[in-house]
């Protein structure tokens, strides 16, 4: 079960204050993930609000850092993918034929 009530205010940091109630499995579920990952209940829910609520950019932005970072030009890369998608055409061609 889980039931939310929103109590809407404001306070200066231009946060809401809303309840969130949990049945017993989802809660311990929810209290032992946070401890995994050091950290406390509300702030591995906010986690995963956080996480449902990125862009494609925002997900993609690590990414394109990456690539940017690694210096590969594009031709360079979409070689790489043609090569790569070659060698598993090849294999699944040389499977089929056994």
């Amino acid at each position: 079960m889980l039931k939310f009530s929103e109590r809407s205010f404001s306070n200066d940091e231009g946060t809401m204050a809303t309840t969130v109630t949990l049945d017993e499995r989802h809660f311990k579920a929810a209290a032992e993930k946070a401890r995994e990952l050091g950290k406390t209940p509300e702030g591995y829910i906010e986690s995963l609000i956080d996480a449902a609520t990125l862009t494609f950019d925002e997900i993609l932005a690590p990414v394109r850092e990456g690539f940017r970072k690694s210096g590969v030009s594009e031709e360079e890369l979409d070689a790489a993918v043609a090569e790569a998608r070659k060698a598993i055409q090849d294999k699944a061609e040389r499977k089929a034929r056994k």
